[in-house]
């Protein structure tokens, strides 16, 4: 009898031990929503030179101010890689990986076993949703990332979860949200709607709250609007225009105030491939816009009062439209962050009334940083150069054919794409072929060195070809990487400027968390982007994180774990 009993209680204490996965309870120190924050082309820098004009914070108001009040910031965050895009930055954010490993490269790159373009989120088996359902704008899903995020780790722990991805551009909302996301909405220029993708809605339709929100018409109310500096003209220190500075559409001058135009009102032929709203992007409109559907989503998703944690993932796009147009030191960019830190204090006190900002966490950080316009001096007394692509391919293949003919295919995230069928076919030595054509691009204007596809699969690199290295996938990434000379990129016109080089103007953004959790301060230690996603997953205590990160958790920001383990990292 004594066995028997002893049998049945082993049994009852083992059982859940077999039993089925239990959804993840809530527990009241965790976050009720995380709120992931990427302002797209925020440079660290923006933080401080603006500081002055940023609102006071108080525990109820301020926008970066607050944050800094009451958070952690990270001062010297770096990317660990050389491609310094849009995509790229929004995946390593939330997937805690290199792109050499999730395989999201750039924004687009070539397939080198197809030879076809791929835009990083392109998806052909998926139709739109919102629009009309052939329309490529929302043919998009994230199947081209290779590996999962953060945020699919969360749903896999708590499955009643909901994650939502929110941005004006696709690859911003669609990334950080992860493969098993709730939903991921966009803007669609053409129509003036926040769309998705049968990805998320295989049935085609979008929630009602959605269709409420595009019956507002909120983009139209927009068109004609005036764009004008928010702070007395005497507090912007450099002038309204510079040489390299972009118009905006519709108008003659890169100068305030701005006016949104009606693209579709235009019978302009160099718009011809414009969309109606497009004006509304490199404007603070465009952050408004973003950040009502946001509030539309809290509240008709009920995120944050479910009794599980939630995650937004909201990505603000306008910074980097107005910073390509009109760089970094202009008054526009500095408009427009100023702006931002007006609508993030609408937004967090929107947070306090219904949530609570005490029981969110808040994440801000940036996916790259962006390069000064290459006519101005810079005080290291230096200019860049404005290269372009068609001009330079012609040169180097000039110099290129005349030992090796035609093995030159194309340019693509400023790597030379080589045709390994011809240097199959010929005979040729694929190291040589790529020192060959390395030297020869060297010789040209803007390009002081390369490292070629042999250096990265069995070299010995220095810290900028480890840099290389990191961005570097075999079937998606060119045969010889150009470095440029700072401040100067491949350009798409005679006016902008753009990103995606090692320089500390392209990698250096803030890491800044705030909320539950967290242990405020400032940390002038290195960090790097990757070890965002696993601070997170540590602070939402997810199953082990170890074979998931390239990065590592900033525990020196976690309040339940001594900062005695943090680590350094300065060899990595």
């Amino acid at each position: 009898m004594r066995l028997y009993i002893w049998l049945v209680c082993s049994f009852l204490l083992l059982a859940p031990c077999f039993a089925h996965p239990q959804p993840k309870r809530f527990s009241s120190d965790l976050p009720k929503l995380v709120i992931a924050i990427v302002i797209d082309q925020f440079r660290y820098d923006y933080l401080e030179r603006f500081e002055a004009h940023y609102l006071p914070a108080t525990r109820a108001s301020g926008g970066f101010k607050r944050l800094l009040e009451h958070g952690a910031l990270f001062t010297n965050a770096h990317y660990h890689y050389i491609n310094t895009y849009t995509a790229p930055g929004h995946s390593t954010l939330f997937t805690g990986v290199l792109p050499a490993k999730s395989g999201i490269v750039g924004n687009e790159w070539i397939d080198r076993n197809t030879g076809q373009t791929v835009y990083c989120v392109t998806d052909t088996t998926v139709f739109a949703v919102g629009i009309e359902p052939r329309s490529s704008a929302g043919r998009m899903s994230p199947r081209n990332a290779l590996t999962g995020m953060v945020t699919d780790r969360l749903k896999a722990a708590s499955p009643n979860s909901k994650v939502i991805g929110i941005a004006l551009k696709d690859r911003g909302a669609i990334l950080p949200a992860g493969k098993t996301a709730t939903a991921a909405y966009w803007f669609d220029a053409a129509s003036g709607k926040w769309i998705s993708s049968s990805y998320y809605f295989p049935n085609g339709e979008l929630p009602k709250w959605v269709h409420a929100f595009n019956d507002r018409r909120l983009p139209e109310s927009y068109l004609g609007k005036v764009w004008t500096r928010l702070l007395p003209d005497t507090a912007y220190p450099m002038p309204d225009t510079v040489q390299g500075e972009s118009n905006l559409l519709g108008e003659t001058l890169p100068v305030f105030p701005h006016k949104i135009v009606d693209i579709s009102t235009l019978n302009d032929p160099r718009l011809r491939r414009a969309k109606r709203f497009d004006a509304i992007a490199p404007t603070p409109f465009g952050n408004e816009l973003t950040i009502e559907f946001a509030k539309a989503a809290i509240e008709a998703e009920s995120l944050g009062k479910r009794g599980v944690t939630d995650i937004l993932t909201l990505s603000f796009s306008s910074p980097d439209y107005c910073g390509h147009a009109f760089g970094p030191d202009s008054q526009e960019q500095m408009d427009m962050i100023v702006r931002l830190d007006r609508q993030l204090d609408d937004f967090f006190q929107y947070l306090d009334r219904t949530l609570g900002f005490e029981n969110c966490l808040l994440i801000v950080s940036a996916d790259h940083g962006v390069s000064p316009l290459p006519e101005l001096l810079q005080p290291d007394g230096q200019r860049g150069i404005r290269l372009y692509k068609a001009t330079f391919l012609d040169s180097l293949r000039k110099l290129v054919d005349a030992r090796y003919p035609n093995v030159i295919e194309n340019l693509e995230n400023d790597e030379i794409v080589l045709s390994h069928a011809v240097m199959k076919a010929m005979g040729y030595s694929a190291c040589d072929v790529e020192r060959f054509v390395g030297e020869c691009a060297r010789s040209l204007h803007g390009i002081i060195g390369y490292v070629t596809r042999t250096d990265l699969e069995h070299g010995s690199l220095d810290p900028t070809g480890r840099m290389v290295k990191h961005s570097f996938h075999p079937a998606r990434s060119g045969d010889v990487k150009l470095l440029l000379k700072p401040y100067s990129f491949f350009a798409f016109a005679q006016t902008g400027t753009t990103h995606g080089t090692a320089y500390a103007y392209d990698t250096h953004v803030p890491i800044l968390f705030c909320g539950k959790g967290i242990r405020s301060g400032k940390f002038g230690r290195m960090a790097f982007v990757e070890d965002l996603a696993p601070t997170l997953h540590r602070l939402l205590r997810l199953p082990s994180e170890a074979a998931y990160y390239d990065g590592t958790p900033l525990f020196e920001i976690l309040d339940n774990i001594a900062s005695s383990r943090s680590k350094s990292r300065l060899t990595k």
